[in-house]
């Protein structure tokens, strides 16, 4: 080798040590970028639908079918059919079915049947 040789070499390692940290920099913040636009894309989206979930709840027929639907609302005049699978207690859809029948406890001063609500309470599963 010769001595253009190694100094171009030498040049040339040098540039890259040098270089090296501001370019790794550079691609990390046009990654950032990118990653970035892909997530205002996403929530532009999502803005959109809700704004979209939105003028839908100005419509009052929208706003009809869903108290109907969700709320198992009616109109005056409407008949409401229940279906319910053997076993399953009428209710609101998503709601924890209570039981509606009361409970006779034993006792007949106020704080024996006080006491006899908690011992039904500690039986029922």
């Amino acid at each position: 080798m010769t001595g253009r040789a190694i100094g171009l070499l030498a040049t040339v390692i040098l540039l890259a040590v040098v270089l090296a940290p501001p370019a790794h920099r550079y691609l990390a913040a046009r990654n950032s970028l990118s990653q970035a636009e892909h997530q205002r894309q996403d929530d532009q989206k999502k803005l959109t639908d809700l704004k979209r979930q939105l003028a839908q709840w100005d419509n009052p027929a929208y706003v009809e079918a869903q108290a109907r639907s969700r709320l198992q609302y009616a109109m005056p005049g409407d008949t409401v059919y229940v279906v319910l699978r053997p076993g399953e207690k009428p209710g609101l859809a998503g709601q924890p079915q209570h039981d509606r029948d009361a409970v006779q406890v034993p006792g007949g001063t106020w704080n024996e049947r006080l006491w006899g609500s908690v011992l039904t309470a500690d039986a029922s599963p």
